[in-house]
């Protein structure tokens, strides 16, 4: 029995060559990087996934304010791709990934899946109001002293909602960041709050 138990521990220290293959693919990191991100990532998260519990506990050693729980509760359900409830390893090491090194138009999908709140293909005035007060409020910012969140809101929705049919598509996000600048540095910088340094608590 004994025996049994050590032999499961290490299959599961172990990533799986499949998935190892599938991140040397999708993600900037050499398969030395990806076993080290592994080897703290199983440290934190033993049983394989990170609930949404263990990764708020996780940010919240970086940002203990309170007021920074909504914003992360939002980074959780974007990395959380397929919904499950809880991040995986490949999908939490795909989405660092984008962070730190993507393509401009990865960068912007991630965006996306942070503003599309109910996940339903578009971004409503009301989903970037509310990230954005996730934001103002993690950053500290004092809305008083530049737009509000709705204000900023209403001010993007304007120039990027070119059929004016008051939602947002992936295409008009994606299309009216990469031809706007400051856009695209408001909508992409520090979104998912990941510190890529090496620092991490799950890269230890």
């Amino acid at each position: 029995m004994g025996n049994a138990k050590s032999s499961n521990s290490k299959k599961k220290c172990k990533l799986p060559r499949e998935d190892m293959d599938y991140l040397l693919e999708k993600t900037c990191f050499t398969e030395k990087q990806i076993k080290e991100w592994y080897k703290g990532y199983m440290k934190d998260c033993p049983e394989g996934s990170l609930t949404r519990s263990k990764f708020l506990d996780l940010y919240s050693e970086f940002f203990p304010d309170s007021k920074a729980k909504s914003f992360y509760e939002h980074v959780f359900r974007t990395f959380d791709e397929d919904n499950s409830g809880a991040i995986d390893f490949k999908e939490f090491l795909v989405a660092i990934s984008i962070t730190k090194s993507g393509e401009p138009e990865e960068k912007l999908a991630l965006a996306f899946r942070l503003y599309d709140i109910d996940r339903n293909g578009t971004i409503e005035e009301h989903e970037m109001t509310e990230i954005l007060k996730a934001i103002y409020s993690l950053v500290g910012r004092e809305p008083q002293l530049e737009s509000s969140p709705k204000e900023r809101a209403r001010s993007i929705f304007k120039k990027m909602d070119t059929n004016c049919d008051g939602v947002l598509t992936k295409d008009e996000f994606v299309q009216g960041c990469l031809k706007d600048e400051t856009l695209f540095n408001m909508l992409t910088t520090n979104n998912c709050g990941i510190s890529t340094n090496g620092k991490d608590s799950l890269s230890e």
